[in-house]
């Protein structure tokens, strides 16, 4: 019965333990800063319904990446930008907690890069040209949400 124990666990195995970790981590935070998105934007881009193109489109011409909304799942504009990884709730949210609730949406960060390099054209339109297109989508959306916001914690670096 005093016979030693031989361990499992030896510096090989912390390497590759630690090793692994720090994937999942770099896998988590590529996710959370929409890497998987910006790497597929074209296509993602090329599925989105003209409403959808018209909201996006609104978002980089107002310079805003954050919208504040009521989660309303009668209403898909935002729920589908959600699901082609245009836009992320918050983290931690599930939808039985903001279905009755305003909550953000807000463009990952890298997706928010790949888009305003995508749209630059948008944003060297004339003054009154861009006015103009932001009055009109506003119009377009603004019964469906209560603000744009711009995230400095997203904004081009």
């Amino acid at each position: 019965m005093n016979k030693k124990r031989i361990s499992l666990w030896d510096s090989s195995k912390e390497k590759e333990y630690g090793a692994d970790s720090d994937r999942q981590t770099q896998s988590l935070v590529d996710k959370h800063n929409g890497e998987h998105t910006a790497v597929e934007i074209d296509f993602v881009l090329s599925r989105l319904t003209r409403e959808q193109s018209d909201f996006i489109e609104y978002l980089i011409l107002s310079g805003k990446n954050t919208v504040v909304a009521r989660y309303d799942p009668s209403d898909s504009l935002l729920p589908s930008l959600v699901k082609e990884g245009l836009l992320q709730l918050p983290t931690g949210v599930g939808t039985v907690s903001v279905l009755k609730l305003t909550t953000t949406f807000r463009a990952p960060k890298a997706v928010w890069k790949v888009l305003n390099e995508r749209y630059e054209k948008l944003t060297s339109l004339a003054p009154q040209e861009k006015i103009n297109r932001i009055k009109t989508l506003k119009n377009q959306f603004e019964d469906r949400i209560d603000v744009l916001v711009a995230s400095a914690a997203i904004s081009n670096d």
